[in-house]
C-alpha cells in the first residue's frame, strides 16, 4: 500500500476502525445525500423492550496512557475506560433508550496494529470476504427495530457487517443506522444496506459523526435521536 492509500484510509476509515468514529457530526438528511429510500423516522416511538443496539467497533488499544496518533483516532476514553468511536455512540444510545446491546465481533480475533488491520480490511474486501462472526443474535425476532452501527473502512462497510447482515432475517424490521468516519462519512452504505434489506425499512435518517468530533457525540446523538419520532 502506498503511503497515499495508506493516509486515505486512515482519513476515510482509520476512526472507525476502533470502534466508531471522525470530523463533524451529522445526520445524512441535509448536505450529504442518501442513497436510501426510506422514511426518515420512525413509525412510533421507540419501545425500549423491542429496541436493539448491535455495533461493529474496533479500538486499537484498551490502555488510555501514551496513545499513538492512529489509537487516538480509533477510540475514545470515557471515565478511564477505553472504547471504539462506534462503540462510544452505541453505549450513547443505549444509554438514551435502554435497549440491549448486541457487539459484532469476528470468531477470529484482529489484528490491533493498525497497518495490520487496514491491510487485512482491504484485502477482504477486495475478496468480497464474509468473516466468520463469533456469535449470532438467538432472539431477533423480539425486536422490531435494530440499530446498526459501523465504521466506514476503504469506503464502505466493514466487510464483518455484511456477514452479519446476511446471517440474519430482518423482515419487517426497522432499521437505523450509524457511523463514525475519518472524513467519507456515511459513503454508500445507506444505500447499499437498502439494498441488502429489501424487506426491511432502513430509516433515511442515518447518523454519522467524525473521529475528530467525538467529544461532542453525547449532544450530537441525543438531537438526532430526538429527530427520529
Amino acid at each position: 500500500m502506498t503511503g497515499t492509500t495508506r493516509r486515505t484510509f486512515l482519513s476515510l476509515a482509520g476512526a472507525a476502525l476502533a470502534g466508531a468514529g471522525a470530523a463533524g457530526c451529522s445526520m445524512i438528511e441535509g448536505d450529504d445525500k442518501s442513497t436510501g429510500s426510506g422514511p426518515a423516522k420512525i413509525d412510533r416511538p421507540l419501545n425500549k423492550t423491542r429496541t436493539l443496539v448491535t455495533y461493529f467497533s474496533v479500538p486499537e488499544t484498551d490502555d488510555p496512557n501514551n496513545m499513538t496518533e492512529d489509537e487516538e483516532n480509533s477510540t475514545h476514553v470515557v471515565g478511564g475506560k477505553v472504547l471504539g468511536n462506534t462503540q462510544h455512540v452505541a453505549q450513547i444510545i443505549e444509554k438514551r433508550t435502554g435497549a440491549e446491546v448486541f457487539r459484532i465481533e469476528t470468531a477470529e480475533g484482529l489484528p490491533l496494529d493498525h497497518g495490520t488491520l487496514e491491510d487485512l480490511a482491504l484485502e477482504q474486501q477486495e475478496a468480497n470476504e464474509r468473516p466468520k462472526l463469533k456469535a449470532s443474535i438467538p432472539n431477533l425476532e423480539e425486536y422490531d427495530t435494530v440499530f446498526v452501527g459501523y465504521p466506514i473502512w476503504w469506503y464502505d462497510l466493514p466487510m464483518p457487517v455484511y456477514t452479519f447482515l446476511e446471517q440474519h432475517d430482518f423482515t419487517g424490521k426497522n432499521i437505523i443506522l450509524f457511523s463514525t468516519h475519518g472524513g467519507n462519512r456515511l459513503g454508500e452504505t445507506v444505500g447499499v444496506i437498502t439494498d441488502k434489506l429489501p424487506e426491511s425499512t432502513v430509516i433515511s435518517n442515518a447518523f454519522t459523526i467524525s473521529r475528530d468530533d467525538m467529544e461532542n457525540a453525547e449532544a450530537e446523538v441525543s438531537d438526532w435521536l430526538d429527530s427520529l419520532g
